[in-house]
């Protein structure tokens, strides 16, 4: 295992190579498993473009099934291991240590799994693991204060848990960084944002698919108004449907194109049936093609959440020069073209949603999807800043944190 040095700020460079190639460094990245989603797109931009001469990465997943990604990470070099234990049992950590024994030795833990991140670095800080890293996925404030004590007193364990045991704490929004670090995070010269890396040229390089609507089994004089996540309680599907109902009488025009899976699946299929709302709407399971999708087939994308960290959904639709409708409760950071799209409060009627919807329908997004991929992949957000700023963080060992 490399020797300590002292603790580097993010994104500075690290050290020139020695002169005699050096073993890659071996990081254990800890998800609940890798899935079509946010966090887990964002991860496996990161593992195509590490070097993997530099960077060896072994994915610490709690899920005993398949996921959509995990094919992929195993043809690219990767290793996939199973913890076989649930967060929420006392044998956890007990079994993580075995799992990162039996997997390791690793230079680096990169844990992705939010406040329980406090657990699995303090087990990775007694194997005598170097660098430890939490990282802040999501903004979750909303329900971990009081009244709930259960909760409030367990984001303060696990908060004192990584302020204790992280070398260091990177978050993708403003929102998001408190929610593992606390409201006084930009004391702490560990905690940095990073925001998520895209692969903008999945845009620039997306075919004009005419037909696309048809195969969907979407009449061609439809108004389209996407939605990408997934069915679970933090994207609101309950007022976005309620939203679809008022837009339905406004204008029989509109359709609904939902794409996403999770465990509210058939809640959300009984609700649109209930308003009367099923020939007019088209469900489709996660799949790989969302730019496609977005550029071919949705004319604005509703996206109501109740929080988020960093939408990666919301990011595609504005890459496909969409204009788009959220909610204010979702990090500014992601209202990237604030000319073109509208942002709402939760506490206006789906009725108002509605009606504010149908008046952007003849407002002009401004730029095609070419010249927005071109304005993206110069900030912040393209994958290669990301992957740049990690492989800084990765590639210098870290001073235990006592």
């Amino acid at each position: 295992m490399r020797s300590n040095a002292s603790s580097a700020t993010l994104g500075t460079a690290s050290a020139s190579p020695p002169d005699q190639p050096m073993p890659p460094i071996a990081i254990a990245q800890v998800v609940g498993c890798m899935r079509r989603a946010g966090i887990e797109t964002w991860l496996m931009n990161v593992a195509r473009r590490l070097d993997p001469r530099r960077f060896a990465l072994t994915f610490c997943v709690h899920a005993e099934q398949e996921a959509d990604y995990d094919r992929e990470l195993l043809d690219l070099g990767c290793r996939l291991v199973r913890i076989g234990c649930s967060k929420h049992s006392f044998a956890y950590p007990a079994a993580l240590a075995h799992c990162l024994r039996n997997a390791g030795p690793f230079e680096v833990l990169h844990s992705h799994e939010h406040q329980i991140s406090g657990v699995i670095l303090a087990v990775a800080r007694r194997l005598g693991i170097p660098s430890r890293i939490a990282h802040s996925h999501n903004d979750t404030s909303c329900h971990d204060r009081l009244p709930n004590l259960p909760r409030f007193t367990y984001r303060a364990v696990m908060r004192g848990l990584i302020r204790r045991h992280a070398t260091h704490g990177l978050a993708c929004s403003e929102l998001a960084a408190p929610s593992l670090f606390g409201t006084s995070w930009r004391r702490d010269p560990r905690f940095h944002l990073l925001p998520y890396g895209f692969d903008f040229d999945r845009f620039a390089g997306v075919r004009l698919n005419p037909t696309l609507r048809s195969e969907l089994g979407i009449p061609p004089d439809r108004w389209v108004i996407g939605h990408v996540g997934r069915m679970e309680t933090q994207k609101n599907h309950g007022f976005l449907i309620e939203i679809a109902a008022h837009l339905r009488v406004l204008d029989p025009r509109c359709h609904f194109l939902f794409v996403g899976d999770g465990t509210l699946r058939t809640a959300v299929e009984l609700a649109i049936a209930s308003h009367g709302l099923a020939d007019c709407t088209t469900i489709l399971s996660s799949r790989p093609d969302v730019p496609e999708i977005l550029t071919n087939a949705v004319d604005c994308f509703l996206f109501p959440s109740l929080h988020e960290g960093l939408p990666l959904a919301l990011i595609e639709a504005q890459a496909a020069a969409l204009p788009c409708i959220l909610s204010s409760n979702i990090s500014p950071e992601a209202n990237l073209f604030p000319d073109s799209n509208l942002v709402l409060p939760l506490d206006r009627s789906p009725k108002e949603w509605a009606a504010r919807i149908l008046q952007m329908r003849c407002q002009p997004v401004g730029v095609n999807p070419i010249q927005r991929v071109a304005r993206l992949k110069c900030t912040p957000l393209a994958i290669e800043e990301s992957v740049r700023r990690l492989e800084s963080l990765y590639g210098v060992p870290h001073a235990a944190v006592h």
